[in-house]
């Protein structure tokens, strides 16, 4: 039987553009693995898509905003450090899915969805009764979580083995975000693309390296 790996897309994306982006992955591990592609269950308005990409300086093409494009996992709010609204469902809503499709292998995580990827490392690890349980993680463009309530899940560094996935040409402030993540995980490796704020596609050679982590993986299961 083939493993199962879950790939979390980022804010105001969905199933379908995370899989385009990570067909290469799923091309170089196709005798090994299947590729899940939940997608997030919270709905992102439009004018908070636009604002949010505005503010990051992340053009986004109009025919990746409208109705029924932009999904999330929790929408963040404004005040300083920020609640996570919804996570709580979305938390449940992730549970049901390991119950059914588990075991799982690995998790992918990108931006938004590498947030709930290093969370649910943290809930595995802090909760014996957990019901997410997998073996290893790619983390890519990402950062601990900012509400407060799931921090303490980090006071501890995870012992998960962990592949962390930064742009270089991503802001100080993001690779920064970046480096802390790494340093949650004790049994963790870094790669740097030469991209910005978004996976390596148009890059051959990173996006074999994630693939080859990934097979090491497998073959450690």
């Amino acid at each position: 039987m083939k493993a199962k790996i879950v790939c979390l897309h980022g804010y105001s994306m969905n199933s379908d553009w995370l899989r385009q982006w990570c067909l290469p992955l799923e091309q170089a591990l196709v005798e090994e693995a299947v590729f899940l592609y939940p997608q997030g269950p919270i709905v992102c308005p439009e004018a908070e898509v636009r604002a949010t990409t505005a503010l990051f300086n992340m053009p986004m093409p109009e025919s990746r905003i409208g109705p029924g494009l932009n999904w999330c996992w929790y929408r963040a709010s404004e005040e300083r450090p920020p609640r996570y609204h919804g996570i709580e469902e979305t938390l449940v809503w992730l549970a049901d899915l390991f119950q059914r499709e588990g075991p799982i292998a690995g998790l992918l995580g990108w931006s938004q969805g590498t947030v709930m990827a290093a969370l649910l490392a943290a809930l595995m690890q802090n909760k014996p009764d957990s019901p997410f349980q997998f073996d290893w993680a790619v983390l890519c463009g990402g950062f601990l979580p900012g509400d407060q309530r799931y921090r303490p899940y980090f006071d501890v560094p995870l012992s998960l083995p962990s592949l962390h996935v930064l742009g270089e040409k991503e802001s100080d402030f993001m690779r920064q975000q970046g480096a802390k993540l790494q340093q949650a995980f004790v049994n963790s490796e870094r790669l740097d693309t030469p991209v910005g704020h978004m996976l390596p596609i148009r890059h051959p050679d990173s996006m074999a390296q994630i693939a080859t982590w990934m097979q090491w993986q497998l073959s450690q299961d």
